[in-house]
């Protein structure tokens, strides 16, 4: 056993030829072939092959996984065709079990970043309008296998109110078992290859009419209003309800802004409007209120833990509804708009 041990050994080594001894003589021939070597070592008992094992080095370890895997290529014979598929570590003795799963987990990660990988050859805003639709947590995971470039341009493309929570959740995320990553990845995958190739420009023909109204001001925008509705009332109403936005309060001058904050001065109604708002309009608008009024409101941002994103546009609503009943009223005018 021991000789054989040795000799199956030296066959991983390049320098060494293995002894044919079948004549009687000491004549060198070439390595065994794959055939051979496999003959002789699926007759090993199991506590040879564990021998066999331990006793090699890295580079002859490497060398039997070679041998033990399928060959590549080439036409099987019809007697080989019908045999079941092995893998390398079939092959391997039981006791070696932490190599074995470290060889399957090697191969697995190897896997997972071909198939993420794959995901940047589409554009940033394909594959955060695709997350956009998945929940938080989804989104974080697969933003979590990106490349640190790629993950950043996707979530730039995301809506705005999302970013917050979804980085958050990244953040919180700890550990994904390799299953459920491929899944993921593969679900991902087929949404990314269903897009068409070239995806139309999309344009919110609501939104761009109602900016153009705006300009036109608030009596004739109502005119027009009306006379849609004489066709497509739910149309009409959906162009008069989603005319005005949050930001829109942006274009009030200081005096304008300062009345619609008397008429609601709820610190923590307001906080929670401006939580998740664009940094730079936020000190914009706080920027028209007086220092410690601003600074209580700051204050009361920082206390807020957790914000839902309803809860945001609850408060938002509000405060915009309260800012149209007094333009309404010409108690303020939103400047450069036409609300009058």
């Amino acid at each position: 056993m021991a000789f054989i041990l040795s000799s199956l050994a030296n066959l991983f080594k390049s320098t060494k030829k293995r002894h044919n001894t079948d004549v009687g003589t000491a004549k060198l021939s070439g390595p065994l072939t794959r055939d051979e070597f496999m003959s002789v070592y699926e007759s090993m008992p199991e506590a040879a092959r564990v021998k066999l094992f331990s006793s090699l080095t890295y580079d002859q370890k490497a060398r039997l996984m070679d041998l033990l895997s399928p060959r590549k290529g080439g036409v099987p014979s019809p007697a080989i065709a019908a045999e079941p598929v092995w893998e390398a570590e079939d092959y391997l003795p039981e006791k070696d079990e932490r190599k074995i799963a470290r060889l399957r987990h090697v191969k697995e990660v190897r896997e997972l970043k071909e198939l993420y990988a794959g995901f940047e050859k589409y554009p940033a805003a394909a594959v955060a309008e695709i997350l956009s639709g998945e929940s938080k947590n989804v989104a974080a995971t697969v933003l979590l296998q990106l490349s640190h470039k790629f993950a950043s341009q996707v979530i730039k493309s995301l809506p705005e109110l999302s970013r917050g929570e979804i980085v958050r959740a990244m953040a919180g995320e700890r550990h994904i078992v390799s299953e459920a990553l491929v899944a993921l990845g593969k679900k991902i995958s087929a949404l990314l290859a269903a897009l068409p190739a070239e995806a139309p420009q999309k344009i919110d023909g609501v939104k761009h009419v109602n900016e153009i109204l705006k300009l036109m001001g608030v009596a004739e925008a109502d005119r027009i209003t009306r006379e849609v509705s004489e066709f497509d009332d739910v149309l009409a109403s959906k162009l008069e309800q989603s005319r005005y936005t949050f930001e829109d309060l942006i274009d009030l001058n200081a005096r304008d802004f300062r009345t619609l904050f008397s008429s609601i001065p709820d610190e923590a109604l307001w906080a929670r409007a401006l939580k998740a708002f664009d940094q730079g309009k936020r000190k914009s608008l706080l920027g028209k209120l007086p220092v410690k009024r601003a600074g209580v409101i700051v204050s009361a941002m920082a206390e807020i833990q957790t914000t839902r994103l309803d809860s945001i546009d609850k408060a938002r609503n509000k405060i915009l509804t309260q800012a149209l009943k007094l333009a309404a009223q010409h108690e303020i005018s939103f400047a450069g708009n036409g609300l009058h």
